[in-house]
């Protein structure tokens, strides 16, 4: 599980930053341009809570998905994890005690 900190920092970081730059950092042969414009989509629509409790259960929450954007709904939060990840915007999980 990663810490709400870190959640929260990425929160941050997603809705500061202009779009244009995020496109640059994020997308490339793993997270499509349609995984990007998701991302955004939840971070610009949601507020922090909101946010946090998405990235933390994979889901949603109350934002409705378009046709183009369902087929993505398995994969899109690990393939996200991932790229932020190794981007170091978030730490590695925290295994449970």
């Amino acid at each position: 599980m990663h810490s709400n900190e870190d959640i929260a920092n990425l929160y941050s970081f997603l809705k500061q930053t202009p779009e244009g730059a995020l496109r640059k950092m994020l997308v490339a042969a793993d997270l499509t341009d349609g995984h990007f414009r998701l991302l955004v989509k939840l971070a610009k629509g949601a507020d922090e809570a909101a946010f946090t409790e998405c990235f933390n259960s994979e889901g949603f929450g109350q934002m409705r998905l378009s046709a183009k954007e369902l087929p993505m709904k398995e994969t899109f939060w690990p393939i996200c994890k991932k790229k932020v990840m190794s981007l170091g915007l978030i730490s590695a999980e925290k295994k449970a005690a």
